[in-house]
C-alpha cells in the first residue's frame, strides 16, 4: 500500500527550507558584543578580519576583528558623549574625504572590495571606525586646550619666570622639573639637537624646516640672552626658548659663513598623553561581549581590555 505525504509534510519541508534560505541573509546575523548602544554582529567582524587582511596580512582573527570595532565604537560613543555629532551623514562624509585624499588608492580599492557593493556596511565596520579614530584624536584631543589647560599652565608658568631672569633660564628650568636642550636653527638645515655626541641630521625633511623657520621667527629680532615672549605650541606641547647666539650669513670678518644660523635654549612641556585621556573618557562606557570564547582571547590577548568597563 502507498503512503502519501500530504500536505503536511511538504509544508514542513517548505518552511525549512524558507528558514535555511533565509539565514544566508543579515537578518540571521549573531549579536556578539555590544559597547555602550552599537551593536557588534558576527557579520561585523567578518568584514574586519578580511579589511585587517589587506593591511597585516596574517592577522585575521575574530578577536582582531572584535578589538577594532570596540576600539571604534568606544571612540565614537566618546564623540557623543563631549557633544559632537556623528550620524549617517558624517559617515559618507568621511567616506568621500578618504576618496579625495588617500595617498593609498589601490589599499582602499582593496578594501572596498572587501565590500564589494554592500555600502551599508562599508560605512558601518570601515568608514565609521576610521572617522571616530581619527576624529577624536585630530578633532577634539589635538584642539582642545581644555584638555592640555595643566600643561599650558606650566609652560607659562616657567615662561613668565624666564622673562624675569633670562640668565638664570636652566636653573629655572631644573627647579621646575623642567629639561634644557640645546638647539641649532637653520632654514636650510632644520632644528639640529647640540647636545655632546649628537650627530646632525642630514637631508632635513621640509617639516622639519618649516618648524624651525617658525621658531627663527619667534627670536630673530631678539638680543642674544633674551627670552622669546611667547610660549609656542605644537601638536605634541609646549615650547619656551632662548635665544643664545646669532650667526649671520656674513661674518664681522666681512667672510661669508657657510649659512645663516641660531643657537638657542629651548624648554618643551609635553601635552598629555593620548591614551591616559582616551581611557578617562571611555572606560565609563558599558562594554558587553556575548561570547564567552571571543572575551577570553580578547582578554588574553589585547593590552587596552584591562581598562574595560566590561558588563
Amino acid at each position: 500500500m502507498r503512503h502519501h505525504s500530504g500536505p503536511g509534510k511538504t509544508c514542513r519541508l517548505f518552511i525549512a527550507s524558507l528558514a535555511f534560505f533565509l539565514c544566508l541573509f543579515p537578518a540571521c546575523t549573531r549579536k556578539v558584543a555590544e559597547v555602550g548602544s552599537i551593536p557588534i554582529t558576527d557579520k561585523d567582524i567578518a568584514f574586519r578580519i578580511r579589511v585587517s587582511e589587506v593591511y597585516y596580512p596574517g592577522s585575521g582573527k575574530d578577536y582582531i576583528g572584535l578589538t577594532q570595532l570596540i576600539k571604534g565604537y568606544l571612540s565614537e560613543e566618546v564623540l557623543k558623549s563631549l557633544g559632537q555629532k556623528v550620524d549617517q551623514s558624517t559617515w559618507e562624509a568621511e567616506a568621500q574625504r578618504i576618496d579625495q585624499n588617500t595617498k593609498a588608492p589601490a589599499v582602499l580599492e582593496k578594501v572596498k572590495n572587501v565590500y564589494g557593493h554592500d555600502r551599508k556596511n562599508y560605512l558601518n565596520s570601515f568608514i565609521r571606525v576610521v572617522y571616530a579614530d581619527r576624529a577624536v584624536y585630530n578633532e577634539v584631543f589635538l584642539k582642545s586646550g581644555a584638555i592640555h589647560q595643566q600643561q599650558r599652565n606650566n609652560a607659562e608658568k616657567f615662561l613668565q619666570a624666564a622673562l624675569k631672569s633670562p640668565s638664570a633660564f636652566s636653573e629655572t628650568a631644573r627647579d621646575q622639573g623642567l629639561e634644557v636642550k640645546k638647539l641649532k636653527l637653520s632654514e636650510q638645515e632644520g632644528i639640529q639637537p647640540q647636545e655632546a655626541g649628537t650627530r646632525p641630521r642630514e637631508n632635513p625633511s621640509g617639516a622639519g624646516q618649516e618648524q624651525a623657520k617658525r621658531l627663527i621667527d619667534a627670536i630673530s629680532s631678539l638680543k642674544p640672552g633674551a627670552v622669546a615672549p611667547q610660549v609656542i605650541e605644537w601638536q605634541e606641547g609646549y615650547q619656551v626658548i632662548k635665544l643664545i647666539k646669532h650667526v649671520g650669513p656674513v661674518s664681522q670678518t666681512g667672510r661669508k659663513n657657510e649659512g645663516e644660523y641660531y643657537l638657542v635654549e629651548s624648554v618643551s612641556v609635553p601635552k598629555r598623553n593620548f591614551d591616559d585621556w582616551f581611557w578617562e573618557q571611555a572606560s565609563g562606557i558599558p562594554v558587553r561581549i556575548y561570547d564567552p570564547k571571543l572575551k577570553d582571547e580578547l582578554l588574553k590577548n589585547v593590552g587596552w581590555a584591562k581598562n574595560l568597563k566590561l558588563k
